[in-house]
């Protein structure tokens, strides 16, 4: 042990010894060393430590001091890692910055002259690696003038070591530093400043090749690095001087940059890299601080990892360019946990992890990125201030990096590059201070991209990213959750749920490849979100902004390249579900656009876009942070729904395809409308913001360039743009809905189906199977086969041009329109004007609103519009109907259907049970018998309900209440040059309508436009409900004319303000509407086949509801003026002329009060009708036949027959201006009305509107048309009261329908045009007539009036009277004549008899006997008007002979036969008897007249003065003595004779004359005549009276004549008030005729007439001629020529003469007539008789006559000559032809006696009253019986129409026709009986009125008829057979004949005679006087002779009469010699 320490320690004192001597040999050595190399000083201070190391380099001022060095192993310390440790303590280096350039000079020449040297062996390298390390305490380096001469960069670096470690093949250095420190300063004069600090711990380690001395990897370890940069680094030139630098040494790249290929940048540098780069730096945090501002950043990294390896051993990637490849190798870089916080510690950047990766292989390079939780906020107001720090460097370095940029070219890649990248969970916000705040953010990101070259170059990618969320607005930088699924965040601009995105590009290789490029791309887009708004532009507007706007140069030339580009095959697959678009704007809230699903297929000749689910919608308030995205069908309220949606468009042919599913949905509104519109022009701004930012040259530009073309020389035109080819589009969609809101409760909808559009080229063609639009809810409009066309030109409206030779254009375009059906139908009551009002309201505000400010060109200077062209197969128009009223009707016929089924089921009951009595007697219980009645009511009952439950199950309910219906429709409206523009359609309007004064100063107009029409219409029917007769039928219409229309641009004062309400924010609109209406101007010619219209009063109440329906259909005007009524409106729109031509028109006036009646109406034919219509003016031309249609045998009779007829209708409208003035119309808004008197109605329309319209017709027959047919009119009995019926049913008052506040109707009553007429003026004119007038079929009695040439005129006037009382009622129209005037020529009257009775064909008889009545040469009729009392009182006093009628009759011929007579009684009687029963059977039968006895008498309005004249007088002794005298008659003189009974002879003394014996005269004269009625003037009158007994006839005839008729008050007679009435006839120059033989004209049934020469008076005889030689002159008894034609004179004829029986004479008479039928006015007006307490005893006879028809007769003077068959003949015409008394009077006067016992019996009227209304439902019953039988019979002859040898319907024919006659006989009975019982009733009625009873008279026989002859004197010569030899002479002076007819059949005869005389006149006579009176009598107070007969009631069958006879003294008589010859008065 000892030896082995001692050699020990002499080996420690060995190795001792040589380290001190190699101490001293390396000192030396290396001090040397220095010298030599380094030019520098080394000291080292001690020997044996090396201690104070001072290396000094006096060059540059540089030193190095070591405190201490030493050597240690890890034996000492375990610290060591190796075990020889060189040791440093404190190393201190202080070096100058700017002196250092000249440093690196040595070093680079030493190492390049000197590396063989360094050389040595690596085992020995390796040992030294292993045993060798060394380790430094500190260092401290001090760097002087970094930046300037104050700056100071100080480094401290602790505990470091320096490791070597070699295999032998590398040398691996490691160099561990475990803390640096480093400041840079920069000293100022007031304070020292710190740059940068740095602070870290590093580890290095390199490895280097030890043969090839190159670096092979890099190891870099850092720990927790803390850096801070100060301000003053900034602005410091530390940094400025880096890049300078860096410039000086040129590398070796730079040599490769200048080669003629270009390389890939960096690519060198990778080579330069070692193979293996590893850096790793935890725990890193940077600070940049400006303490100026207080301000700072600091960035912190928990990991950063980078590992770069190069493999070049392996086989590197070949041709990776085009001149280099790329060896293997691999690259990853890993960021962790990096924070970037500002000063007040908010996260700027916050990420989790960065991985990113490249690795290069031998067959592609292969690229990744992964990046997770990157979270970044940027605040400009925070980073602006650093960024402007580092400005100046960034400008420097960008502006370089720029310059470089543009130089360099890079290669093509060819190497295939695969790169995949996967970020999530990334946010970036964003905070700019100028504009709102945004954030970035995803959940992740995934991208995948391969870049082949196999044969060609082939590129495909997938890229898909995961909830993609951009949010702006003030809180988007504050980090959210992400946001609940199906809701939509507000605030964020672009979301993403997922995006897929795989695309393929493929590229042949190869100049000469004729395959093209191919692009493949597939997208799938999920959860798509776009929100637009301003704050979302602002952002996006910055961000552009800040990456550099791009010029727009640059933008033309990416165009053209593109343009030069080689051709692409590409294909595209999209697709995106759940999409929704947003628009927010913070006015109007948001819009939303929903689009479930999107799919996109595209490729180079097809692209195809698919859409399903796509909704528009509205928020209109943004309340709520989120908005619900739900599937489209879910939104609540969608402005625009589709379901789905296909476009496709072909390249090749440039065609677009639409396609839309089902379900397509649009909901407007105005409101809606502005949200949309703020919306769009929100984006708009938008879109121009971002077009500004992008590219800002671009408008510069082109205002640029317009100054550029304008300046084009005039001479050059521009060239020709070649044609642009057009799109041909295809459109097609399922279903369509537009809805449209107008108000808030108003909308119209429109819904199509199957709609296709197609545009080819220049043409257009449209097609839907089905269209609809609704109002409010209520389908309106129904099209179906819709088909529209725009087509260039079509052969077709050329062919339609050619009948206007006026047009210019010949070829214009044409649009098209063809529709299968047209239907409108209006709901009951709905108000479609307000609705259509609202939505031209919102159209003229749409106008206004887009097209305001758009400059409109003139429409003269525009184009033509294009013509059109419409076909429509059909055509209805429907107002429905009340369903109310329709269930009411059906529930009635329901109703009356039932009851009779009802009725037959109890009839079958009654049967059974009958049947069961029978068989069961009386055990059948009575209980089970009413069980089976109450079953039965019980069933009816159910059976009731039943079918009203099932009335609507087979058949439809009706609906309609007005049809109008069209078919085969074509409208042509052609346009042309020569009628375009506003000049040209002023001058047409002045054209069309020249009677309307024109303004001088023109007219503005808004809307004028003018076409020509062509219509034609196959079928034209309107029907009112389902009635069966079609209000309007028109068959085959064709029209054609010229139409314009204008509207007049109205004042300011003319136009009204329509409120829209727009909501918030916009509020209330006013749209200004003009008032003036559209006017119409036309001239217009059609041609109709046939047309029809049928009308009638039961049709007014449901016209009524039309004409409501018809009112809501136009708005009424906002003038507050009265509103016009049509007619004066029409006046007002349509102006011109319209012609038509109508083969056949009829007219159709219903008659009666059911509207399903098809069977009674009138007919109004026209055939060959042509009308004209022109302003106030309506031309009817064409044969008019009137027929009159009724169920019955007199059915299709024609009663007025015009052939030729031209009917004019003048219309003169009563205004306070000119009527025709319509432009001077001005209407008034109601805030713009002119102030108005007090009480006054403001009427814009005062000037124009009609008062009142005077109407005048003119119908002229008068025209040659070379047609042999007559006017004719054919009247039946029937006819007549079948009009009369229909007078009534026309003239009845209509009631109000649905008028008052139960219906909302509260409008006034429109006046009615019949109310309007002020007067009415009508005139005839014919060349001849034919007038038919028969009683019946059955009695074949009739009357013919033929009339040659006749003009007729009336004027009526109306007046309105108002009624009284404080209800409002209709005004009362009162018509009045005016005025009548007739003019007839050359008339005959026949009468016409069959002896046959009614045939069985119900025609007449073809051998009618027709007897000639009357005839005349002229009649004159004049009627004056009716007047008020003072009116006729001022003018009848200067007018005595004023009457209502005045007819003048010329040459008037009658013949009154017995055949006459029977035809006319007969006629009358009928006529009568209608009368009676249509009396009977009215309601006014039993009303009784209501007489107040202390009432005074009054007269009627119409009343005369007691002082008026009374008629002309007569040459009779005037009547003086009082009205109860004059009634005396032979039962006073009788009673008188009876006193005198003493007296032998017999005076017949009185105090009066004779004349006041003539009750006729008396009645006459009075004076209470309250009308004049009539006044007929005859002048050359005859008659011809032929007897039933004898042979021959008497001619009477009157050169004047005169016949008046007066009506008289009613009055009281006896206990009877009666109405009377006076005639009076005055003849002059009356002459009496008679044959003296029968003739052959009597046989042949001509008649015999005087002719005129003969009637006249005072006629100058010409003694030239022998005929007037022949006649006896006017003398009695002399012969006179007759003639049977009046047109022809006698002399060409066979003259045959009649003797003159009386001569010239004159003659009066008087008729009075009483009759029970009273004017109820009139009676009411009546005071009733006095009733005396003590009646004195009356005369017994005057008290039985009361008041008497009467007939009295005057002749004055009349000298007769008679022979004996003339005598006879007279006496045959008096008793048989005047004096014919009724044979039935005594039946009936029998009955009424008993009638009135049976009624004072039963005094109760209630009882009287049932009795008769019980007779009278019998007689209705029969007349409905009658009536029912004739329908009948009306019927089975329509049937045998069709089969006339149907033996069935002619027996059923007969056996009705036996049921009519006895009906007709029962009818007649009853009708009578009932005639009798009212009017005993009435007289019953008024006795108890007036509290009088029945006073039975003593006899029951009363005067029935008086009549009475006088004649003043009479001179009777009686002649032979031939009339000239004289026989004997009477003459008679005051001759008075009485008889009084009573009402039991008995008469009382009077004669009274004041003188008389008969001379004998045969020749050789001895006694010519034969009788006188004894002595002469005084005239007027004695009788020469009485007689008075009375005739008693038959007895026994045997007369009895009565004869008293009183005689005068009679004188001395004498005899002839032939004493039988001598005629005897007995």
């Amino acid at each position: 042990m000892p030896l082995f320490f001692s050699a020990l320690l002499a080996l420690l004192l060995v190795t001792l010894s040589a380290l001190f001597l190699g101490r001293w040999l390396v000192v030396r050595l290396a001090t040397k060393w220095c010298q030599r190399k380094l030019q520098a000083e080394l000291k080292i201070g001690s020997f044996f430590w090396i201690q104070n190391v001072s290396l000094k380099f006096q060059q540059h001022q540089q030193t190095v001091e070591i405190d201490s060095l030493w050597i240690s192993s890890k034996l000492l310390s375990h610290d060591l890692p190796h075990y020889v440790a060189l040791c440093f303590g404190e190393v201190r280096i202080r070096t100058d910055l700017q002196k250092v350039s000249g440093l690196f000079a040595p070093f680079s020449q030493s190492t390049g002259v000197h590396q063989k040297e360094l050389s040595f062996s690596p085992s020995l390298l390796k040992i030294f690696c292993q045993l060798f390390s060394i380790h430094v305490d500190s260092i401290n380096i001090m760097v002087l003038k970094v930046a300037t001469s104050e700056s100071l960069w100080h480094i401290q670096i602790r505990d470091s070591s320096f490791l070597l470690d070699s295999d032998g093949k590398r040398l691996k250095c490691e160099v561990s530093l475990s803390q640096i420190n480093s400041k840079v300063l920069k000293s100022g004069q007031l304070e020292n400043t710190c740059l940068a600090e740095l602070s870290l711990t590093l580890k290095l380690c390199l490895e280097v090749g030890i043969r090839s001395r190159q670096l092979k990897a890099i190891t870099v370890d850092v720990w927790t690095l803390h850096a801070e940069l100060h301000e003053g680094l900034f602005h410091s030139q530390l940094l400025r001087q880096g890049p300078g630098l860096a410039s000086k040494p040129v590398p070796c790249s730079e040599v490769i940059e200048n080669l003629a290929e270009p390389t890939l940048p960096g690519l060198y540098l990778l080579q330069q890299l070692p193979n293996q780069i590893k850096v790793k730096m935890e725990i890193t945090s940077v600070v940049l601080s400006m303490n100026s501002q207080k301000r700072h950043l600091n960035w912190t990294l928990k990991l950063l990892h980078f590992l770069y390896h190069r493999d070049e051993d392996q086989l590197p990637l070949r041709s990776f360019t085009a001149n280099s490849d790329m060896a293997q190798m691999s690259t990853e870089l890993l960021l962790k946990d990096g924070l970037l916080l500002s000063q007040s510690r908010q996260r700027i950047v916050c990420l989790n992890s960065l991985k990113a990766s490249v690795q290069v292989t031998t067959i592609d390079l292969a690229a990744s990125l992964v990046l997770n939780t990157c979270i970044i906020h940027y605040r400009h107001l925070e980073f602006s201030h650093w960024l402007h720090m580092l400005a100046l460097e960034t400008q420097e370095s960008s502006s370089s990096v720029i310059k470089q940029m543009k130089k360099r070219t890079f290669p093509q890649i060819l190497a295939p590059i695969i790169f995949s990248t996967s970020i999530s969970n990334v946010n970036v916000s964003i905070q700019l201070g100028d504009t709102p705040p945004f954030a970035l953010g995803f959940n992740s990101i995934s991208l995948d991209y391969q870049h082949l070259r196999p044969q060609s170059i082939h590129q495909r990618g997938v890229l898909t990213v995961d909830h993609l969320c951009w949010r702006v607005g003030s809180d988007s930088h504050i980090q959210r959750a992400p946001h609940p699924p199906n809701m939509h965040v507000w605030g964020e601009a672009l979301v993403l749920d997922s995006f897929t995105l795989q695309g393929s590009y493929n590229q042949p290789l190869g100049l000469s490849s004729t395959q093209s490029d191919t692009l493949f791309l597939d997208c799938t887009i999920r959860g798509l979100q776009v929100e637009v708004s301003d704050t979302c532009a602002q952002c996006l507007s910055r961000i552009l902004s800040l990456m550099g706007p791009q010029s727009g140069k640059s933008a033309v030339s990416r165009e053209s390249s593109f343009g030069e580009s080689v051709s692409l095959l590409w294909k595209v697959d999209l697709k995106v579900e759940d999409m929704n678009l947003f628009t927010l704007s913070a006015l109007v809230g948001a819009s939303e656009i929903r689009l479930d699903t999107l799919t996109v297929l595209g490729s180079a000749e097809t692209s195809t876009l698919g859409v399903q689910g796509l909704v528009l919608a509205l928020v209109k308030s943004v309340t709520e942070k989120m908005q619900p995205c739900c599937k489209a069908p879910d939104i609540p309220t969608p402005v625009l729904s589709l379901s789905m949606l296909s476009i496709t468009y072909h390249s090749s042919i440039r065609s677009l395809e639409v396609q839309c599913g089902a379900g397509l949905t649009l909901l407007w509104s105005p409101p809606g409308h502005m949200y949309l519109y703020q919306h769009i022009l929100a984006t708009l701004q938008c879109r121009d913001l971002l077009r500004a930012t992008l590219f800002p040259e671009t408008v510069p530009l082109v205002a640029l360039e317009t100054p550029e073309t304008a300046c084009e020389p005039e001479g050059c035109p521009p060239e020709p743009s070649p044609p642009k080819r057009l799109l041909n589009l295809t459109l097609e969609v399922s279903t369509a809905k537009l809805t449209a809101f107008v108000a808030e409760d108003r909308f119209i909808t429109l819904a199509a189906e199957s709609v296709s559009l197609s545009r080819h080229g220049g043409s257009l063609q449209a097609y839907c199977p089905e269209l609809a639009a609704g109002f409010d809810g209520n389908s309106i409009f129904n099209f179906k086969e819709v088909e529209v066309q725009l087509l260039p030109e079509l052969e077709e409206m050329i062919l339609h041009r050619n009948p206007f030779p006026v047009l210019q254009t010949l070829r214009n375009r044409v649009w098209l329109l063809s529709l299968g059906s047209v239907s409108v139908e209006f709901p009951y009551q709905y108000d479609f004007s307000r609705t259509l009002d609202e939505a031209v309201g919102v159209q003229k505000w749409l106008k206004g609103l887009h097209g305001g400010t758009r400059s409109q060109a003139s429409p003269s200077s525009a184009h033509l519009p294009p013509d059109l062209l419409l076909k429509v197969q059909h055509f209805s128009w429907v107002f429905l109907d009340d369903i109310f009223e329709v269930k009411l009707r059906d529930n009635y016929e329901l109703m009356k259907d039932e009851s009779k089924e009802s009725a037959k089921r109890l009839q079958l009951l009654d049967a059974k049970v009958a049947a069961l009595r029978k068989q069961h007697g009386e055990l059948l219980p009575a209980r089970k018998i009413e069980e089976l009645y109450a079953s039965l009511e019980h069933k009816n009952i159910e059976i009731y309900i039943q079918r009203s439950r099932r009335l609507y199950g087979n058949t439809p309910m009706r609906r309609a209440l007005l049809t109008w219906s069209l078919a085969g429709l074509e409208l042509v409206a052609l346009a042309d040059a020569s009628f375009h523009g506003p000049e040209r359609v002023v001058e047409q309007v002045r054209e069309l309508d020249p009677g309307s004064p024109f303004p001088a100063e023109g007219v503005d107009l808004v809307i004028q436009w003018c076409r020509m029409l062509k219509c034609s219409v196959k079928t034209f029917l309107v029907r009112i409900r389902d009635y069966p007769r079609y209000l309007f039928e028109i068959r085959d219409w064709r029209l054609m004319g010229r139409l314009v229309g204008t509207e007049q641009s109205g004042q300011p004062c003319s136009r009204r303000r329509q409120i829209l309400h727009l909501g918030l924010p916009w509020g209330n609109v006013a749209v200004e509407r003009n008032m003036p209406p559209l006017k119409f101007y036309h001239d217009f010619h059609s041609e109709i086949f046939q047309y029809t219209v049928v009308w009638g009063p039961c049709w007014d109440p449901a016209w009524t509801l039309i004409g409501q329906s018809v009112d809501l259909l136009t708005k009424p005007s906002a003038d507050p003026s009265p509103p016009l009524p049509w007619w004066d409106k029409s006046r007002l729109l349509f102006h011109g002329d319209w012609h038509m031509d109508i083969e056949q028109a009829n007219l159709h006036q219903l008659a009666t009060e059911d509207p399903y009646n098809t069977t009674e109406n009138m007919h109004w034919e026209w055939n060959q009708l042509s009308f004209h219509w022109k302003p106030g003016q309506f031309v009817f031309k064409g044969d008019l036949d009137v027929n009159v249609r009724t169920a019955s045998k007199y059915d299709d009779c024609c009663f007025l027959h015009l052939p030729d007829l031209c009917m004019t209708l003048d219309l003169q409208w009563l205004c306070h201006g000119n009527p025709h003035d319509h432009h001077g119309v001005t209407l008034r808004a109601p805030e713009f009305l002119p102030e108005v008197p007090l009480g006054q109605l403001h009427d814009s329309y005062r000037a124009f509107r009609s008062e009142n319209l005077n109407l005048s017709i003119k119908m002229d027959l008068t025209r040659h048309s070379g047609t042999i047919s007559q006017p004719r009119i054919l009247l039946y009995s029937s006819t007549l009261r079948w009009m009369q019926n229909f007078w009534a049913t026309w003239t009845s008052v209509t009631r109000p329908i649905c008028r008052g506040k139960l219906f909302n109707n509260l409008k006034p009553s429109k006046k009615k045009l019949g109310q309007h007429y002020k007067q009415l003026s009508y005139t005839a004119l014919f060349p001849q007539l034919q007038v038919h007038y028969w009683a019946s079929f059955a009695q074949q009695r009739g009357i013919q009036i033929e009339c040659s040439q006749g003009h007729v005129f009336t004027r009526g006037t109306q007046r309105l009277i108002p009624q009284a009382g404080t209800v409002m009622r209709r005004l009362i129209s009162d018509w009045s004549v005016t005025q009548m005037v007739s003019d007839l020529s050359q008339v005959t009257v026949y009468l016409m008899a069959s002896p046959t009775e009614e045939n069985a064909d119900h025609c007449l008889d073809p051998l009618v006997t027709k007897t000639h009545l009357l005839s005349l040469s002229s009649l004159t009729y004049q009627r004056h008007s009716n007047r008020t009392a003072e009116e006729e009182l001022s003018t009848r006093v200067g007018d005595p002979a004023f009457h209502t009628h005045q007819l003048h009759l010329v040459d008037l011929r009658a013949s009154w036969t017995t055949t006459n007579r029977d035809i006319a009684f007969g006629l009358y009687d009928g006529y009568k008897k209608a009368a009676v029963l249509k009396r009977n059977l009215s309601t006014e039968a039993l009303k009784g007249l209501k007489i107040d006895p202390q009432m005074p008498a009054k007269k009627p309005k119409q009343s005369v003065p007691t002082s008026a004249p009374a008629p002309p007088p007569v040459n009779t002794p005037s009547f003086s003595g009082q009205p109860d005298k004059a009634s005396s008659g032979g039962a006073y003189m009788l009673q008188k004779l009876i006193e005198e009974t003493d007296r032998f002879v017999v005076f017949t003394e009185e105090e009066s004359g004779v004349s006041d014996q003539l009750c006729g005269i008396a009645a006459c004269q009075t004076d209470d005549i309250y009308n004049r009625n009539c006044l007929i003037e005859l002048v050359n009158c005859q008659m011809v009276l032929r007897g039933a007994e004898t042979e021959g006839c008497v001619i009477v005839s009157a050169a004047k004549a005169q016949l008046l008729q007066c009506q008289h008050h009613p009055a009281w007679y006896g206990d009877t008030l009666k109405q009377k009435t006076s005639w009076t006839c005055l003849l002059d120059g009356m002459q009496y005729f008679a044959t003296t033989e029968s003739s052959p004209t009597e046989q042949d049934g001509r008649q015999l007439w005087l002719e005129v020469k003969n009637i006249e008076e005072h006629r100058q005889r010409s003694l030239d001629s022998v005929q007037e030689l022949m006649e006896s002159g006017q003398a009695v008894g002399g012969m006179v020529t007759t003639t049977t034609d009046w047109n022809q004179p006698a002399e060409a004829q066979q003259a045959q003469q009649v003797q003159r029986i009386i001569s010239r004479c004159s003659c009066r008479m008087y008729y009075i007539s009483y009759s029970h039928d009273i004017d109820p006015e009139l009676a009411t007006q009546i005071k009733p008789p006095e009733v005396h307490e003590n009646q004195e005893k009356e005369d017994l006879l005057k008290k039985q006559e009361g008041a008497v028809d009467t007939f009295t007769l005057i002749h004055h003077e009349l000298e007769i000559s008679t022979n004996p068959a003339q005598y006879a003949m007279i006496l045959d015409i008096v008793n048989n032809l005047l004096l014919h008394v009724e044979p039935k009077r005594k039946e009936h006067s029998e009955k009424k006696q008993r009638v009135r016992f049976q009624l004072e019996i039963s005094s109760n009227p209630e009882e009287q009253r049932s009795s008769i209304l019980h007779l009278q439902e019998a007689v209705r019953q029969h007349v409905a019986q009658i009536r029912q039988l004739e329908k009948q019979m009306y019927s089975i002859m329509k049937s045998l129409q069709d089969d006339s040898k149907n033996e069935n319907l002619l027996d059923l024919n007969q056996k009705l026709q036996l049921q009519l006659n006895q009906e007709k006989a029962n009818l007649q009975l009853e009708s009578e009986e009932l005639n009798i019982l009212i009017r005993c009733f009435k007289d019953f009625q008024l006795q108890q009125a007036n509290k009088m009873e029945l006073r039975k008279q003593q006899e029951d026989v009363s005067v029935v008829r008086r009549t009475e002859f006088y004649f003043a004197q009479a001179r009777w010569r009686l002649t032979e057979e031939d009339g000239q030899l004289g026989i004997a002479e009477l003459e008679l002076q005051r001759f008075l004949y009485s008889k009084v007819n009573k009402s039991d059949d008995t008469a009382e005869h009077l004669l009274e005679l004041g003188w008389f005389t008969m001379n004998n006149l045969l020749p050789n006579a001895v006694y010519k006087v034969v009788l006188r009176p004894q002595s002469s009598c005084q005239s007027g107070r004695q009788l020469a002779l009485r007689l008075f007969s009375k005739v008693r009631p038959p007895v026994g069958g045997i007369s009895v009469k009565e004869h008293f006879e009183p005689f005068s003294s009679l004188g001395k008589c004498g005899a002839s010699h032939h004493p039988a010859d001598t005629p005897v008065l007995s």
